[in-house]
């Protein structure tokens, strides 16, 4: 039983990696060129059966490479979802880096870390 738990976490998480259509893409290419790479491979095809696949393999791949390509140039903005998720935490961190309160905030930092001058004769340079 703990078995069939573990293997349920591990399909979980390869499926917890397609975050975007463009993994999608890859993962199905992969999918779908490594049963006909093994068909190819485990079957008895002769020489000219096992050519054809591998050119059903090549056609598959730039299929999918040309299907990603048109996606991406027709509907950008679908790829664009992480990078507004940025640009937000950016402008976010813009905020808060430029404020007069963590500005005050580090400098209090930096003067209770670094020493001040110990004396007035410290500061002239005489004992």
């Amino acid at each position: 039983m703990s078995n069939d738990n573990n293997s349920m976490k591990e399909y979980k998480g390869i499926l917890g990696q397609v975050t975007s259509p463009l993994i999608f893409f890859a993962l199905a290419l992969l999918v779908i060129e490594g049963i006909i790479g093994i068909t190819v491979v485990k079957s008895q095809l002769d020489a000219t059966q096992q050519f054809y696949m591998i050119l059903v393999m090549a056609f598959l791949f730039l299929a999918v490479v040309g299907l990603v390509a048109w996606i991406t140039v027709k509907y950008p903005l679908n790829l664009m979802d992480k990078v507004d998720k940025n640009l937000k935490r950016n402008d976010l961190m813009e905020t808060l880096l430029g404020s007069d309160m963590f500005k005050d905030a580090v400098i209090d930092i930096v003067s209770d870390i670094v020493p001040g001058p110990q004396s007035k004769e410290k500061e002239n340079g005489s004992k």
